[in-house]
């Protein structure tokens, strides 16, 4: 946030890279570093995503050649623990997994048409999708993290050779695979818990399906409802990711960019693979004390493309969150200092340390001292922050006018000039 809204949107206004006003996405400063934003994310979304591609090669290699020697040959239900009664029935997958795909090609090419995107590229799509999914899924579960940004930018990238020039249908091939890893991820996350629990799969199944079903009419509903009240994107819903994929399209596609933005581009983008590169090799080697120094391209690139409101919040109440931690270790006499995978020079665990001494992270109390507290006291603001939106949409639409424009500055409100 503050490279981005203290550093590079004055620099480039003063010396006239981008004339317009500030927050035009256009011609404004917030356009022009928008770019920046997108080569930070773009290179720390590759790197990251680099290892985990290559271990899976490597699972898929070592799945082949057990594939080979028949001694080696592994039943699809080998390690299974669930009985058949509750597993999800394999015909279902397929057959739901097969229309899914003719339905989603039928409903993209009459949306968008032939020379939108071509029906053999919408399947493709989809194949490219299924892949990145595979990779979604094994990061999240490894690392709790599933880099989709980075995934749909690959697939942008290969949709770059595949339709060249098509912004179209390179925004729909993207798309299609980041909706599709999050989605698989947000299953696999689901049947994980599920399974500690002792949930039978087959009833989680009926779950989603119900909730998917139910969540076409609520999403289009509530969409249609704010679209009309709201002007999207606008001061209010600005959509500022749905500006990276326009901008990654359009400059496949012609290669222009604002002036002098280029060489800010690939000084931010050089910084942000090296930094992700030590930050995985960090990670992969347990040298993991020194990884929560080592800033987040993507988190960096999200600082930039939202306004700094957006940004100064999230930083208020992260800092509310360690001082409510450590005020809870503190009163358990605990050391707040505590590091999880912490290692010592050869890169094995320690347990040591003053921050471990005596404590046992599994430990309901102290492991997740506070967690619970804090976690409740957030869901109430995001719960009463969006049943205040619904309040706001019905004033709205009802037509009653807003009472003031304090605290909005110029530009940044709907409604105030």
């Amino acid at each position: 946030m503050f490279v981005g809204w203290a550093i590079l949107s004055p620099l480039s206004k003063h010396y006239g890279w981008a004339p317009g006003p500030v927050g035009d996405m256009a011609i404004g400063a917030r356009g022009w570093i928008l770019w920046v934003a997108l080569a930070v994310m773009t290179a720390d979304s590759l790197v990251s995503i680099i290892p985990i591609v290559l271990e899976f090669l490597s699972f898929i290699t070592s799945l082949l050649r057990s594939s080979e020697n028949p001694d080696g040959r592994k039943s699809f239900y080998d390690g299974e623990v669930e009985p058949m009664s509750r597993l999800i029935p394999r015909r279902w997958v397929i057959t739901g997994l097969g229309g899914s795909v003719i339905a989603g090609t039928i409903i993209v090419y009459l949306l968008f048409g032939y020379e939108g995107i071509k029906p053999w590229a919408t399947l493709i799509g989809f194949a490219l999708g299924g892949l990145l999914s595979l990779l979604g899924v094994r990061a999240l579960g490894e690392t709790d993290l599933n880099p989709v940004s980075g995934l749909g930018k690959i697939s942008q990238l290969l949709f770059a050779l595949i339709q060249p020039g098509n912004v179209v249908a390179n925004i729909i091939a993207g798309g299609v695979a980041e909706a599709g890893a999050q989605q698989a991820g947000d299953l696999m996350q689901d049947f994980k818990t599920g399974h500690l629990i002792g949930a039978s799969p087959r009833a989680q199944f009926h779950g989603q399906m119900v909730g998917s079903f139910v969540s076409i009419f609520v999403t289009t509903t509530a969409f249609a409802l704010y679209s009309r009240t709201y002007q999207i994107p606008g001061p209010d819903f600005p959509a500022p990711t749905a500006y990276v994929w326009l901008n990654l399209a359009r400059l496949l596609r012609s290669s222009s960019l604002p002036p002098h933005v280029g060489d800010f581009m690939a000084a931010f983008g050089l910084v942000a693979a090296i930094l992700s590169g030590i930050k995985t090799w960090m990670g992969r080697s347990h040298r993991k004390r020194w990884i929560g120094w080592i800033p987040s391209g993507v988190a960096f690139a999200v600082g930039m493309l939202n306004t700094p409101n957006f940004s100064m919040t999230r930083l208020v109440g992260g800092l509310v969150e360690v001082w409510w931690r450590r005020r809870k270790l503190s009163r358990l006499g605990v050391d707040h200092h505590v590091y999880e995978g912490d290692t010592d020079e050869e890169g094995q665990p320690d347990d040591s340390g003053p921050g471990n001494r005596g404590i046992d992270e599994r430990d309901p109390v102290v492991g997740d001292v506070g967690t619970l507290t804090i976690v409740i006291i957030a869901s109430g603001f995001v719960l009463g922050e969006g049943i205040g939106s619904i309040i706001n949409l019905v004033l709205r639409m009802s037509g009653v006018p807003l009472a003031s424009c304090w605290g909005c500055p110029k530009g940044i409100c709907a409604g105030c000039s």
